[in-house]
């Protein structure tokens, strides 16, 4: 949460997200799990909307 302020404060463009359940990383550990696809699906909007790409 520091470092998201710190960038958000510097100007930079940033999203924070907490997926209940899910400690750091996590997601790449269990795609399968609900929390892991919905931060896979926000990575990728993120992506799209700042890149206009997704990975």
């Amino acid at each position: 949460m520091r470092v998201h302020r710190a960038l958000k404060k510097a100007g930079a463009i940033a999203d924070l997200s907490v997926y209940e359940g899910e400690s750091h990383a996590q997601f790449l550990a269990g795609p399968q799990v609900p929390e892991s696809r919905e931060a896979f699906a926000d990575i990728a909007a993120f992506c799209d909307r700042h890149l206009g790409r997704s990975f």
